[in-house]
């Protein structure tokens, strides 16, 4: 059994809450916490999801928009489901699909994602003289912000020709970055 003040201080609140949620159907006794804790789960699942989600991006809108946006074959893979985005005050803006993926974001927030695209811009269609950058190459990823500029020497992970997005990975990571092509062994993040 936890002890301590966070553990002291959930049980009271907890009783609270189920105070404050069952009050019409009746009395609540303390003493048989069992009682209000089923029934307040139960009145917590009848909750509609978005009163659960509130305050966060709707994905399934978002993908909408995307698929809209797309021209020709081009498909976009779907946004992780993971991903908690906080709601945008005005809609996100799409940016154009570049290397294999758009740009979605909120400048009112600060949030950018990329996503995926499939079919004519696809990076499986580059053809081998245009690539820039071959797997396997030591390469040098430049990352670029509002009044600053750093810049480290990184393995790419992908292949890819200008404005493609590739993995880049570091040594001292356990996660490849992911960065766009600007020229010959180097890739850019940011703007």
């Amino acid at each position: 059994m936890p002890t301590g003040k966070a553990a002291t201080g959930a049980a009271p609140l907890l009783r609270i809450a189920a105070g404050i949620i069952l009050a019409p159907f009746g009395p609540i006794h303390d003493e048989d916490p069992m009682t209000t804790r089923p029934i307040t789960a139960a009145l917590l699942l009848l909750l509609p999801a978005p009163a659960l989600a509130a305050g966060f991006q709707d994905l399934d809108a978002l993908d909408a928009r995307i698929a809209a946006s797309l021209t020709g074959s081009a498909s976009a893979t779907p946004i992780d489901r993971r991903i908690r985005l906080a709601a945008c005050p005005q809609d996100p803006e799409i940016a154009p699909a570049a290397g294999g993926a758009l740009t979605v974001r909120c400048a009112a927030l600060g949030w950018r994602i990329r996503v995926m695209v499939t079919g004519a811009a696809s990076p499986a269609a580059i053809a081998p003289a245009t690539l820039l950058v071959h797997r396997g190459d030591a390469i040098e990823l430049v990352a670029r912000g509002s009044g600053y500029s750093a810049s480290a020497v990184g393995t790419a992970v992908d292949e890819g020709g200008a404005g493609a997005s590739i993995r880049v990975k570091f040594p001292t990571s356990p996660m490849p970055l992911t960065a766009v092509v600007a020229k010959a062994g180097q890739a850019v993040i940011g703007d």
